[in-house]
């Protein structure tokens, strides 16, 4: 009985059915192996061939005696040789190309450990440290602990003193600050006395000394010197004439003998004003604003503006500290520009400097004083500033340094009354 392939079927008396395959030429035929037996192939001699053997077991080639090589595996398990000397050499594994040698040219410097300590390889989780006893030594949370203690420390420390520093650096500078400022201050101190100096010498003017400034007598009072009620110093008084006008009993001699010697040249002036109170310059300038309200109808405010420049404020005028009086002559007795003409004024214009009087509000000066000219008003300074004002002819706010007034804040009159009868 035939089948397909050219392969023939007989059955033998007492055998059973046999089943083989017809021999292709030149080949051998070969009973079928039961299973169980293994299966070989004719090699190259010196050669051995084994069949795959089922997942999960190891394939081996024969390697020289005492090597083992161990291919790599999918998995990505590290690949190892083992050496002569049964030490363990490990593959550095590059980025791209797995695992490659390391060699002497692309070998890491190490730093070399004592001889009694060996360091192994430091892994991600942690760092061991193998003493030459044999035993481990790990790092535990608590020297983690100390050390992030000891670090906070130190950080407050070191803030502690940079904050310190900063402060003790911004003190000196704001010493050093002080201490320019006041050399500053010292320096233009100098530089104005030098400039009054220099400005003295170029004008030729002899001014009143720094001391003798603060002098009773050489007291300025004015629209920019103003004095309050309380300031108004208290005036020991004495009469002069009949009249019963009264001034400083301090200059009670000069003005006598002043008048005693006009006497003797044939002149006859006469007092008409001296000191006054607060309550007597209060008067005289609240009677100065009703009658402006009264004449011109202006309020009360304008009014006291306008009565301002005729009648001087209380605070603001020589009278009230018993300085300053009023001379007229007997043959003229109107308080205007027409009393200088008067031999009477013309005589003490020349001489009452010798008396310690100066014609306080002269002609064209009234930018300076603040008030119009008044060839009627002296003001007693003592006889040496006199003499140096008169022989200048200058005003007492020049000789003094002080600051001009200036003619736009200059009154009319610093007199009682306008006229006298």
């Amino acid at each position: 009985m035939e089948s397909g392939r050219g392969t023939e079927y007989r059955k033998r008396p007492g055998e059973s059915i046999q089943h083989r395959r017809r021999p292709s030429e030149g080949g051998e035929r070969r009973r079928r192996p039961s299973e169980g037996t293994e299966y070989r192939r004719r090699q190259p001699e010196g050669t051995e061939y084994r069949r795959r053997q089922p997942e999960g077991t190891e394939y081996r080639r024969r390697q020289p005696e005492g090597t083992e090589h161990r291919r790599r595996q999918p998995d990505g398990t590290e690949h190892r040789r083992r050496q002569p000397d049964g030490t363990e050499y490990r593959r550095r594994p590059s980025e791209d190309t797995g695992y490659r040698r390391e060699t002497s040219e692309n070998r890491k410097p190490r730093r070399r450990a004592p001889e009694d300590v060996l360091y192994t390889q430091r892994s991600e989780k942690s760092t061991e440290h193998r003493s030459g006893s044999g035993g481990y030594k790990p790092r535990y949370r608590g020297n983690i602990r100390r050390v992030r203690q000891r670090n906070l420390r130190v950080g407050i420390f070191l803030l502690v003193l940079l904050v310190g520093i900063a402060g003790a650096v911004n003190a000196i500078k704001a010493k050093q600050q002080e201490a320019a400022a006041q050399a500053y201050a010292e320096q233009q101190a100098k530089k104005e006395i030098q400039e009054a100096e220099e400005k003295e010498e170029d004008n030729g003017l002899k001014l009143a000394d720094e001391s003798e400034k603060d002098q009773w007598y050489l007291k300025l009072v004015n629209a920019k010197n103003p004095m309050t009620q309380e300031d108004v110093p208290e005036v020991a008084t004495e009469t002069i004439d009949a009249n019963g006008y009264q001034v400083d009993a301090r200059i009670m001699g000069d003005l006598e003998d002043m008048f005693a010697d006009a006497q003797a040249a044939g002149r006859n002036p006469v007092i008409c004003s001296a000191f006054r109170s607060w309550d007597t310059q209060e008067y005289l300038y609240q009677n100065k604003i009703q009658r402006v309200m009264a004449e011109e109808g202006l309020s009360q405010e304008e009014a006291a503006v306008e009565a301002g420049t005729v009648v001087a404020v209380p605070g603001t005028s020589e009278h009230q500290i018993g300085l300053a009086v009023d001379i007229v002559s007997s043959e003229y007795m109107n308080l205007d520009e027409k009393q200088m003409e008067t031999e009477d004024q013309q005589w003490l214009m020349e001489n009452s400097w010798k008396y310690g009087f100066i014609l306080r509000y002269p002609l064209n000066k009234s930018d300076i004083t603040g008030i119009i000219f008044e060839p009627w008003h002296y003001r007693y300074v003592g006889k040496e500033a006199a003499k140096e004002i008169y022989e200048q002819d200058i005003t007492l706010e020049e000789y003094l340094g002080a600051e001009p007034v200036g003619s736009s804040q200059a009154i009319e009159s610093d007199s009682e009354e306008e006229t006298l009868e």
